[in-house]
């Protein structure tokens, strides 16, 4: 269960370093709130600036080191130790799959188990603070239908899409809000000309490859995952405006005669977000088969914005097997 409500709370401007075990700074590593999807990464001398509440904990992860969280203090000095098992991953590039450590051009992944938790209305929110250069901006979070701002490379066009391209196991232009975030099992993000250049100008804009989740990886055994989550955005209180009886007798305007509340009249106190998933996978000789089913339903804060989404997904993957007789 996953509870998620807007509070307020005394927060600091938090500053500091990040190196590796030689002293040397890292650009770009990520630096995020845990918890939540405030994030932030290091400029080009290693250095970062996050706001956060007193006493939050700071997430510091790069590719190719052991993440560490730290609470965050002033004038923080974090050193990352390098982690040799994460070069042997194996990484999702256009033309195929190598291992991080054959990796020579930018490309970043994003494994589910490293993706930010709770409620969002795009999956490309669960990498924020994940990838440098990677910008995720969510026009109104408490707006179940609001669409989240992509950006790899920056703006580069003014009338035009600056939305990357989408990969979803292989097939191009696909629409990233019809796949469950549960379903998601990598993401991986090409950044430069060299990783894209197999998209052409379709990957002007950088291209996020998505790999889904697949079956069982014990042969002949049953797997069911159930996922929920409940999430409540709650509205600051409004300025304080004058009533009704005030207004008249202010003699600042006209007098229609009525005493409504226009404000709460077009809001709700609270919003609230329901997610509901469950998944089935199998592996046998020929091949691994995965179905799930996923349920969500959200309003806003404004009384006109709901979402109802049902949504439902079934893979197979299939095994060549060969067959040697004599």
């Amino acid at each position: 269960l996953w509870l998620a409500m807007t509070v307020s709370a005394q927060t600091q401007t938090y500053r500091g370093v990040v190196v590796d075990s030689s002293g040397e700074t890292l650009i770009g590593a990520s630096v995020l709130v845990q918890g939540t999807t405030n994030g932030t990464i290091t400029d080009f001398d290693g250095n970062f600036e996050i706001t956060c509440p007193e006493g939050a904990t700071l997430e510091f992860s790069y590719m190719g080191y052991k993440s560490q969280t730290l609470v965050a203090t002033q004038n923080m000095r974090v050193t990352l130790i390098d982690d040799s098992e994460e070069l042997e991953e194996v990484v999702v590039i256009g033309y195929g799959s190598l291992s991080k450590k054959e990796v020579s051009s930018s490309i970043v992944q994003v494994d589910s188990k490293n993706f930010v938790k709770g409620p969002m209305n795009n999956p490309m929110e669960m990498l924020n603070g994940k990838v440098a250069g990677l910008t995720v901006n969510s026009t109104s979070a408490a707006d179940p239908n609001a669409t989240s701002s992509i950006q790899i490379r920056g703006a580069g066009s003014l009338s035009g899409s600056n939305e990357p391209l989408y990969v979803i196991d292989g097939v191009a232009g696909g629409d990233i809000r019809n796949i469950s975030s549960q379903d998601i099992e990598s993401i991986s993000v090409l950044k430069d000309a060299a990783s894209a250049a197999i998209y052409g100008t379709r990957g002007a804009n950088g291209v996020v490859l998505i790999t889904t989740k697949k079956g069982s990886s014990e042969q002949g055994r049953i797997s069911v995952t159930y996922d929920s989550y409940f999430g409540a955005n709650v509205a600051k209180p409004h300025m304080a405006v004058l009533s009704a009886d005030e207004f008249r007798r202010s003699r600042r305007g006209t007098d229609y005669g009525f005493n409504t509340d226009w404000y709460s009249e077009i809001t709700r106190p609270v919003a609230y977000d329901i997610n509901q998933y469950i998944n089935v996978a199998t592996s046998v000789k020929g091949g691994s088969y995965s179905a799930s089913l996923n349920y969500k339903d959200a309003n806003g804060l404004d009384i006109i914005s709901a979402r109802r989404e049902y949504g439902g997904r079934f893979a197979m993957e299939q095994k060549v097997l060969k067959d040697y007789r004599s």
